[in-house]
């Protein structure tokens, strides 16, 4: 991408810091986000990249390969999430995620991811092609600029890049957020397609009535309440021998699983272990806590504090956690609980308390 060199770019961006009409400005706080260290769950702390995926928006191939290695630069060097999101939006903004032998008319001896200049500042011409050596020294330059992480994301960009546009980075957010979430599986599952924080929990969806369904359709149970053999490879000693919950499985394909009832979400899970996946709430009358168990990575639907109705979709009916196939394990405890773990706390058989609410299975 263009880009004017020493003086004369920082001639250029003061003149058009003093000179911008206010409405350019407004516009142009809007389209980045407010701040570049805005990363939601993830900001306080490196995502590593997990599997590469196939595709994800526009790229594939090596530029994932190449994005991958920008956020490990940025894990390697302690940098929080947000870096990551600002190595990718940067190099999406100077080569598409290409490592490219070129440079442009403003800059003929830029190389690389970054388009870096051989200028000493940025290694030599080997480091300016290497993905992982150039995005170390993008991050290192963003390290030294003060303030970085409460800058708007296109300016902390154009600060290191000193860039003729200082807003043109800001249309390449919402793609790196979008690249950076798929690299970073279930860490990034709370981080919002912009890249910046979702609004947090609190809202009613749906219409409370206090009805029961079933909450998943087309499940039959596959594993009841009560004690049973330890199936093969499950962990938790004797206590696996007694089944705290009941088991949904839908035949053929992953179901979508519902609130069961009115209730309100006080506890998400991400992989969080033997249980995997998950949400927990409370019934609005507080009599019972109910915990969905073992759901699809990255396909949670709620937040905490969150109110939903009956029928709500939760998320996906996975195989996360400890397990030995897709299905729904659910557990109720009497009472209102913020958390509840066996065998700390007591549980209940859910069969008789649903069939008494008319669910049927």
């Amino acid at each position: 991408m263009k880009k004017e060199s020493g003086s004369a770019a920082a001639a250029v961006a003061v003149m058009a810091f003093l000179f911008a009409p206010l409405l350019v400005v407004v516009l142009f706080l809007g389209a980045g986000g407010a701040k570049a260290a805005q990363s939601c769950g993830v900001s306080g702390g490196s995502v590593a990249v997990g599997s590469i995926p196939t595709t994800v928006g526009a790229f594939s191939g090596k530029q994932l390969e190449n994005a991958a290695a920008i956020m490990k630069a940025a894990k390697d060097l302690g940098l929080p999430a947000a870096a990551q999101i600002l190595g990718v939006q940067a190099a999406i903004g100077e080569s598409t995620l290409n490592v490219i032998d070129y440079g442009d008319a403003a800059g003929p001896d830029s190389r690389g991811l970054f388009q870096q200049q051989a200028n000493g500042a940025w290694g030599s011409y080997s480091d300016r092609m290497d993905p992982y050596i150039s995005a170390t020294n993008f991050f290192r330059a963003l390290s030294n600029l003060p303030g970085w992480d409460q800058l708007e994301p296109s300016t902390a960009i154009h600060r290191v890049q000193r860039n003729a546009v200082e807003n043109h980075y800001a249309q390449f957010r919402a793609p790196a957020a979008e690249v950076v979430k798929a690299l970073g599986g279930e860490a990034t599952a709370e981080l919002d397609a912009s890249g910046a924080c979702p609004s947090a929990g609190g809202a009613v969806l749906g219409e409370l009535s206090g009805k029961w369904v079933h909450p998943l359709a087309g499940a039959s149970m596959t594993s009841g309440y009560g004690p049973r053999a330890a199936p093969a490879g499950t962990v938790g000693g004797v206590l696996a021998n007694f089944h705290y919950g009941i088991d949904f499985a839908t035949p053929g394909r992953a179901g979508t699983i519902v609130a069961v009832t009115d209730m309100k979400i006080v506890k998400i899970r991400h992989l969080d272990g033997t249980f995997g996946s998950g949400v927990t709430g409370q019934t609005t009358d507080g009599k019972l806590t109910i915990g969905y168990y073992h759901m699809e990575s990255g396909s949670l639907k709620v937040k905490e504090g969150d109110v939903v109705a009956a029928g709500t979709p939760l998320g996906t009916e996975g195989a996360t956690g400890n397990v030995t196939g897709r299905h729904l394990h659910m557990e109720f405890f009497p009472g209102a609980l913020p958390n509840p773990m066996v065998p700390i706390n007591q549980t209940t058989d859910p069969a008789p308390i649903l069939k008494a609410q008319g669910v049927s299975f």
